[in-house]
């Protein structure tokens, strides 16, 4: 396992990670089948409302396109003009060397993530919206829209460097779950 006695963590080199053109493309992909990787067992492990069922394993309760409205509600009710891309999307993947994460260590991960990024600050009722989705036993993706629920946007200049410095400063499990966010 990685972060024995003397071993130096690894440098991980984040990139924020691509999407559909709007948000129900984007859930698409990540509750579909995949382009390159086997997606098996899709489903949300974390959120802004911790109540929000999931569209694969609750399909009667919401579906993608449900779920897309109520991402993109505060989107719709910016004041001013909308942002030219309004969402926000971020692969953290665990190392190989590491233990397989459950859903709850997951969840973990991606709240501190988006609160260090600022889309979610703990506490910030009327933070962004955002959802994790886990597809793979090594990684999860969080997807966030650009619209605070107050109807302002949110401030996220240094976001990618915030989750990493947040991820190397947390006691374990975090810092060593998080070798690449992108």
């Amino acid at each position: 396992m990685r972060g024995d006695a003397g071993e130096a963590p690894p440098v991980v080199m984040p990139k924020k990670a691509s999407g559909g053109s709007t948000t129900v493309d984007l859930l698409d992909y990540l509750f579909g089948p995949g382009e390159r990787d086997e997606h098996t067992d899709r489903h949300l492990v974390a959120g802004w409302d911790p109540d929000l069922p999931c569209p694969a394993r609750h399909p009667e309760r919401i579906t993608r396109a449900d779920l897309a409205l109520l991402l993109d509600a505060p989107v719709e009710a910016l004041r001013g003009v909308p942002p030219a891309e309004h969402m926000w999307h971020v692969s953290v993947r665990n190392h190989p060397d590491d233990p397989t994460l459950f859903d709850d260590q997951w969840a973990h991960v991606a709240a501190a993530m988006v609160h260090a990024a600022g889309i979610a600050v703990h506490g910030d009722e009327q933070a962004c919206r955002w959802v994790a989705v886990r597809h793979a036993t090594d990684h999860l993706h969080i997807l966030a829209t650009l619209a605070r629920q107050d109807g302002l946007r949110p401030r996220l200049r240094g976001d990618i460097l915030a989750m990493h410095t947040a991820a190397r400063a947390k006691p374990e499990p975090l810092n060593q779950v998080i070798t690449e966010i992108r």
